[in-house]
């Protein structure tokens, strides 16, 4: 069976995702890019192979990816000046500029993820050398928001 391409709309984001053979359990998924080994319970899988038609099959874990894709763990805080994402979400409000003198524990950053509102904080006092994102920018795990350097 050959795999299947779909446009899926979630919350605004539109999602480019790739569905592989469904007779067979588990079922490759790529999400923009990114593998996931989708479990298809049993009866869903008959329903693939034409016992029942035109149902789709629901996955009964959350999505997983693949050994061939897991990312290697960042830490959320390091002390190198570096301000980084602690998880994936879109960015709601940059509470900084290049020049700025922050202090540790200072929020400058407000990230939206699963429908949370999250500060991020300078992890040290110093001055910000650079701003990587904007309002409404969606950013990743680990990625760079800001970068500020001791004073």
């Amino acid at each position: 069976m050959a795999s299947k391409n779909y446009k899926i709309n979630i919350a605004g984001k539109t999602y480019d995702v790739e569905v592989g053979d469904i007779s067979k359990s588990p079922v490759q998924v790529s999400v923009d890019g990114t593998l996931y080994q989708v479990e298809i319970p049993q009866s869903a899988g008959d329903r693939a192979a034409g016992v029942q038609d035109n149902v789709a099959p629901k996955p009964v874990a959350p999505a997983v990816p693949s050994p061939a894709v897991s990312r290697p763990s960042i830490p959320d805080s390091l002390d190198d000046g570096v301000v980084r994402s602690p998880m994936p979400g879109r960015i709601l409000s940059v509470n900084v500029s290049v020049g700025d003198t922050v202090k540790k524990g200072q929020p400058i950053f407000i990230l939206e993820s699963m429908k949370m509102e999250n500060t991020i904080a300078s992890s040290i006092d110093g001055t910000v050398t650079s701003v990587h994102v904007a309002v409404s920018d969606s950013v990743q795990h680990g990625q760079t928001l800001a970068e500020i350097t001791k004073g």
